[in-house]
């Protein structure tokens, strides 16, 4: 019987590594001016230099009282912000040590500092007040916002008893991702924001006026009470139901040359080579995806939308896969602060230097 000899294929398959992650790349800060312009702390500083005027003539305005209260939220906003921009144990840590710090400053504002102003007339008087009309929605955004940070830890608990978080699936030119989103810029989430504090001080000018004044005068716990949270907890809580009122179903396609977006049915497509900006950010209240380029300028907000089931909407981690396609398209990864999520920017190329 003779023997055949089957030749071993000298063919291997070679499989192809994936470079690590690329370290983030921070973009070149902008002139100090612009920079500075784009400060909420700026602004605040700014209205209560435009409020103090009206306290010192001893006749407080509305205007003077207007400026008062978008300062003392600014100054809220901004310290917020900068807790979710930090790791979150820390942020969680710093934010309780804030309200904490903000109901000190309220008692010492109302209580402690007055009496040693008190015995005779001082100009200093009108910076007080200032400092404690200003200081209540300031501690008033401070708790608000954790409030909602512990509603959401609550709901990330939850969540684990919950069906898992949105998943790749295999498409037929990609991979494709499905999720609940609010269609919603950055921007009209700030006017959102910027809305609801004004409604919340038109409620308090109406009890100022409805009640003489005379709510000034009662203790600090009371005053903040009634002052903040009466108005402010459900002010804050309308908008955010009225906003997850405007969430639809939403997918993400990843295919070899282009970003698909679904919203509602309708259907967003974006080339790589013509894709400008993606920011994607998959766990927290701003989970969102933020997509530029080609004539399309999206953004969904999905940390504030919710599931049928009524657990938080969230996205899947992005794949390795598609952050290599949209680096060979020319565009350059960064992280977020506190490394929540990942920015693709398209750099403008530099021209070469001529001989």
């Amino acid at each position: 019987m003779s023997e055949h000899h089957v030749p071993r294929s000298t063919h291997h398959t070679v499989h192809s590594v994936a470079p690590p992650d690329p370290e983030p790349v921070r973009p070149e800060p902008g002139p100090v001016w612009r920079r500075i312009l784009h400060l909420p702390l700026f602004w605040a500083l700014v209205c209560g230099a435009l409020a103090v005027p009206g306290y010192l003539g001893g006749d407080l305005e509305f205007l003077s009282f207007l400026f008062t209260l978008v300062g003392g939220w600014l100054c809220g906003f901004s310290f917020v912000n900068a807790t979710f921009r930090m790791p979150a144990r820390r942020g969680l840590i710093v934010h309780i040590a804030g309200a904490v710090g903000a109901w000190l400053l309220l008692w010492l504002l109302i209580e402690a500092v007055p009496v040693l102003l008190a015995p005779k007339p001082n100009p200093a008087r009108a910076f007080l007040a200032v400092l404690q009309m200003a200081a209540v929605p300031a501690a008033g955004w401070v708790w608000l916002g954790l409030i909602s940070r512990i509603t959401a830890m609550i709901g990330a608990r939850d969540a684990a008893k919950a069906p898992p978080a949105p998943q790749w699936e295999a498409a037929e030119r990609g991979s494709l991702a499905r999720f609940r989103g609010v269609p919603l810029s950055t921007r009209a989430l700030v006017l959102w924001c910027i809305l609801t504090a004004a409604v919340v001080a038109i409620l308090i000018l109406v009890v100022l006026i409805v009640t003489g004044g005379t709510i000034l005068n009662v203790g600090p716990k009371l005053f903040l009470l009634l002052y903040v949270a009466v108005p402010g907890l459900p002010a804050y809580l309308l908008m955010t139901w009225l906003l997850r009122r405007r969430a639809v179903d939403c997918a993400v396609r990843f295919d070899a040359d282009r970003l698909r977006i679904e919203v509602d049915g309708g259907e967003q497509r974006i080339r790589y080579r013509e894709l400008e900006r993606l920011v994607w950010r998959a766990e927290g209240d701003f989970a969102r995806i933020e997509a530029r380029g080609s004539g399309v300028d999206l953004t969904l907000v999905v940390g504030i939308a919710r599931k049928p089931g009524g657990t938080a909407a969230a996205l899947p981690a992005l794949s390795r896969r598609a952050v290599l396609l949209l680096e060979d398209a020319g565009l350059t990864a960064r992280t977020l602060r506190g490394g929540r999520g990942l920015i693709f920017e398209r750099t403008p190329a530099v021209p070469a230097a001529r001989h």
